[in-house]
């Protein structure tokens, strides 16, 4: 469930509580995004979305990720 490959790329960078987790991605073509990590109960990382376009780390400040994510 929790394999290194799932995140290689990304950095944690906030803690949501009940093991959710906010993760901006700094290498490759989703570079400077925002991402939801669920695995610890849905087993999804999904990424944030603001208006139906990804989610930057500048869009991001001052947001909370869960309102950010479209499920």
């Amino acid at each position: 469930m929790f394999q290194e490959r799932k995140t290689s790329g990304a950095v944690f960078i906030r803690d949501n509580g009940c093991g959710f987790s906010t993760l901006v991605v700094v290498t490759g073509p989703h570079r400077g995004t925002m991402w939801f990590d669920g695995r610890a109960t849905c087993d999804q990382i999904l990424p944030l979305n603001l208006d139906g376009r990804p989610v930057s780390f500048t869009d991001w400040l001052g947001r909370s990720s869960m309102d950010l994510l479209d499920w």
